[in-house]
């Protein structure tokens, strides 16, 4: 299957006829996009994590060739395929959370990751697998990270080509993930106001927040297109208040019609036909291709019970299947092309991940 769009480049936009053009309001009742983890599963994972933990490796020494699940891979690979060639998302469930201890629940979650290809840094402490919990930052500052906040987060992309989300803990309300379609965005543009295309294309300079590779505070980056083609591939990459902050740290306050074409995404992503919501349960896995997906989630509350409150499980992974990029567009964080956020901290050990082939 290709997912090339014949003909278009930022010089001649053509629509994204694709199967991850799809609207909300026509999946909300499909459950389709929901798969089973099965039991013979949920065995295979189990002995793979016996066998790694009686060869004495450490979470993240586990490789694919160490894990070994291949019942389960397989169910892996159509998903990578579905997030590829598809509709560009996943959301696996049933995977029995309540039965292993959070070190097991890590190295699962990694052994599974490492079916897929090789993780990157979340931060400059080198983070891997990184907890998404509210930690009481306040989303409004622009050194704040709204995945540490309880704060309702716009639409976004992250920097590599899969994002993975594992729920071990829910909300006491609200925290809703909300998920849409960056190709049907792309066709609405083109659709009612392809006079904004040529400013996304050329793109915005993003604050790093202190996570570009000289750590400072005002450091951005160069312009990275909202939609690139490259070898006849339309990818996206937005996030709002990253690209405002961004601009006017760069010294470049965006002009009224840059502004209107960034307002214009931004209503667009919350229109209740585009936007398909999910709730979680613990042990749902939910599978994003960044190139094709924008998420965001609703405000949450928690239980005052620090043992009870909202913990997610997230990892940036990158793979050997995934579309070609432009290196500028893919470097997002000035790291490299797909690469995460370069580690500043001492005791961060590189992960010995191998990219599957």
């Amino acid at each position: 299957m290709d997912t090339r769009i014949l003909g278009g480049t930022a010089d001649n936009p053509v629509r994204a006829e694709l199967p991850s053009a799809w609207y909300g309001k026509d999946l909300a009742d499909d459950g389709s996009w929901i798969w089973r983890i099965q039991p013979e599963h949920v065995e295979e994972l189990d002995a793979a994590l016996r066998k790694s933990k009686e060869k004495g490796l450490a979470e993240q020494q586990v490789t694919k060739e160490e894990f070994e699940i291949p019942g389960f891979a397989a169910f892996i690979a159509d998903m990578v395929h579905e997030l590829e060639y598809g509709r560009g998302f996943v959301l696996m469930r049933g995977f029995p959370v309540e039965r292993y201890d959070y070190a097991d629940l890590r190295r699962i979650y990694w052994g599974i990751g490492a079916q897929i290809g090789s993780a990157e840094s979340q931060n400059i402490k080198g983070e891997l697998i990184q907890e998404i919990t509210d930690l009481g930052f306040d989303y409004t500052k622009s050194e704040h990270r709204g995945s540490m906040s309880s704060a309702e987060l716009r639409p976004h992309c992250d920097p590599t080509d899969i994002v993975a989300l594992l729920c071990l803990r829910t909300a006491k309300t609200g925290g809703e993930s909300k998920i849409r379609s960056a190709m049907t965005i792309y066709n609405e543009i083109l659709d009612q106001h392809p006079e904004y295309l040529p400013i996304l294309h050329r793109g915005f300079h993003y604050e790093l927040d202190g996570k570009g590779p000289m750590g400072r505070p005002d450091e951005v980056s160069h312009l990275i297109p909202v939609y690139s083609w490259h070898e006849g591939y339309l990818s996206s990459r937005f996030n709002q208040k990253a690209l405002e902050a961004g601009q006017i740290k760069a010294g470049k306050p965006l002009s009224a019609l840059e502004q209107e074409a960034v307002d214009f995404i931004g209503a667009t992503a919350v229109r209740k036909d585009l936007e398909l919501s999910m709730t979680f349960e613990p042990g749902d896995i939910q599978w994003l291709n960044n190139y094709v997906m924008m998420h965001s989630r609703a405000e949450f509350e928690d239980s005052p019970d620090p043992a009870s409150r909202r913990l997610l499980l997230r990892l940036w992974l990158n793979h050997a299947g995934a579309r070609p990029l432009d290196d500028d567009f893919c470097n997002r964080v000035l790291a490299g092309p797909r690469k995460g956020v370069i580690p500043r901290d001492a005791t961060y050990q590189a992960a010995d991940m191998k990219r599957s082939a």
